[in-house]
């Protein structure tokens, strides 16, 4: 029970500590997304009639897409990883270079962590480029990590502890959670794909 509930506590303190970011810049960076056409609408909804259609006119976005902001929102959860995974790495590197092992997961932290800006900013082209880039990263990484606690588990290596057990039930658990979210990522960018490629009228400041 205290570890469920040290769990629950972590879980919101990354939560709380990852909508910061986003708070920041979506609402900093909303004029962004008011430059892309999200549909039409009739210029008058009273002047169609049986022989004439009524005109049409564009109507923009006020702040990006649902799917956008909860893709971004999700890129600061799993991109600050980075920052523990960096002092557990650091730690490893004493423990006679053991943290090198690490590294993939650091960029992967890192790729992902910037790939929420660029989709709250929508940065013609970077954003697009940035967001599959790190899913890839994502998918590749956590595909290798859950193959290997797959193999670990198949073989005598296995832990037989309950810790040992419980820390690759909880690695592949995070494992499976990463790849939702960089399936996620793929998503996004794929529908929007026209937004995030479309120009901006102001350059990036």
């Amino acid at each position: 029970m205290d570890a469920m509930i040290q769990l629950l506590i972590i879980a919101f303190a990354a939560a709380f500590v990852a909508a910061l970011p986003y708070v920041f810049v979506e609402s900093r960076w909303r004029w962004r997304w008011r430059e892309i056409e999200a549909g039409r609408v009739a210029a008058d909804a009273g002047a169609g009639g049986i022989y004439r259609a009524a005109g049409e006119v564009p109507r923009y976005w006020s702040e990006a897409p649902r799917l956008v902001r909860w893709t971004a929102y999700s890129c600061f959860v799993f991109g600050q990883m980075f920052v523990p995974g960096l002092v557990v790495g650091m730690f490893g590197m004493v423990m006679a270079g053991i943290g090198l092992v690490s590294i993939p997961g650091l960029i992967t932290a890192a790729k992902i962590y910037r790939a929420g800006f660029a989709l709250l900013r929508r940065d013609p082209r970077v954003a697009y480029f940035r967001a599959r880039d790190a899913a890839a990263w994502a998918l590749w990484l956590n595909a290798i990590i859950m193959a290997g606690t797959f193999f670990v588990m198949a073989t005598p290596l296995r832990p037989h502890s309950t810790s040992g057990q419980s820390l690759v039930l909880f690695i592949d658990g995070y494992g499976l959670l990463s790849i939702l979210q960089a399936l996620l990522l793929r998503r996004a960018t794929r529908q929007y794909e026209d937004a995030f490629f479309a120009p901006s009228a102001q350059p990036c400041v």
